[in-house]
C-alpha cells in the first residue's frame, strides 16, 4: 500500500521579480495614457500644431488610437483577476513572502554589500512586514477596483472583445474621468514605490505616499510625466519649436 506523501506547499514566487513585473506594467500603462494626453492637450491649445498634424492625419489618428487602446489593455492586465500578473497576485506574493520582507532577511541582503555590523545597525529601525500591512494594501486595491471595473473595465472589455473596435466606444468613454484616471495611475505608481522601498530598504509601505500626476511638470520625473513632455516636444518640432 502506497504511503500518502505529506503536503508540501508550493515555493512562493520571487517577490523582487513580482514587484519588477508590476513596475513594468504600471509604467507602460501610465506612459501610453500620458503620451495620449500630451498630444490631445497640445492640439487643443495650438492651431498651428493641429494644422501640421493634419498634413499626416492618418498616422496621427493611428497613433492616437494605439495609445488609447494600449492604456486600457494595460490597465486590464493590472486589474483583471484572470491575468497572469495582476495586482491581487502581487499582494498574494507579498503575503507569501512575509519573512523576505522582514528585518532579518533585509539584514542578510544588506550584508552582501556592506559589513555585517553596518547591516545590523541599518535594520534596527526598519519595518517588519506583517499580515495587517497586506490587508490594508488589499483594502486600498479593492477601493480602486470598485472604481475601475464598472467604467474603465467596461472600456477595456469593449476594446478587447468588440469586433467593431472603437466605432462604438464613445458611450463608454463618456463615463470616464481624466482626473480620476490620473489619481488611479498615481495610486498604482506609489504602490510599486512603496513595495520596492520595503524590499530594498525596509521602509514601512503605509501610509502610501502621495503622487499626483498633473502634467506638464516643471521637471518630469515619472514615466508618465516624461511621456507627456516628449509627446509634446515631438509635436512642437513639427513647427520648428523647442519646448520651454
Amino acid at each position: 500500500m502506497n504511503e500518502k506523501k505529506p503536503y508540501v506547499p508550493p515555493t512562493p514566487p520571487d517577490i523582487q521579480e513580482e514587484i519588477e513585473t508590476f513596475r513594468k506594467e504600471e509604467e507602460a500603462a501610465q506612459q501610453t495614457f500620458f503620451a495620449y494626453l500630451g498630444i490631445r492637450d497640445l492640439l487643443a491649445e495650438r492651431p498651428d500644431v493641429l494644422a501640421a498634424v493634419n498634413r499626416n492625419s492618418m498616422f496621427w489618428l493611428t497613433t492616437n488610437h494605439a495609445l488609447l487602446v494600449s492604456t486600457f489593455i494595460w490597465l486590464g492586465r493590472i486589474f483583471d483577476q484572470k491575468s497572469a500578473h495582476n495586482v491581487d497576485l502581487l499582494l498574494k506574493a507579498v503575503e507569501q513572502n512575509l519573512p523576505e520582507l522582514g528585518r532579518d532577511a533585509l539584514r542578510k541582503r544588506k550584508g552582501e554589500v556592506i559589513t555585517p555590523q553596518q547591516a545590523a545597525d541599518y535594520v534596527k529601525d526598519r519595518h517588519d512586514t506583517v499580515i495587517d500591512d497586506v490587508r490594508e494594501l488589499r483594502k486600498e486595491v479593492r477601493a480602486w477596483r470598485k472604481i475601475y471595473e464598472p467604467v474603465y473595465g467596461e472600456v477595456r472589455d469593449h476594446l478587447a472583445h468588440n469586433k467593431r473596435g472603437v466605432s462604438e466606444i464613445d458611450p463608454f468613454l463618456a463615463k470616464t474621468n481624466i482626473d480620476e484616471m490620473k489619481r488611479m495611475f498615481g495610486f498604482l505608481h506609489v504602490l510599486h514605490e512603496a513595495l520596492i522601498e520595503l524590499y530594498l530598504n525596509g521602509r514601512n509601505p503605509l501610509p502610501l505616499p502621495d503622487v499626483t500626476f498633473n502634467p506638464p511638470p516643471a521637471k518630469p520625473r515619472h514615466p508618465g510625466d516624461k511621456a507627456y513632455a516628449e509627446a509634446q516636444a515631438s509635436l512642437l518640432s513639427m513647427v520648428g519649436e523647442q519646448p520651454a
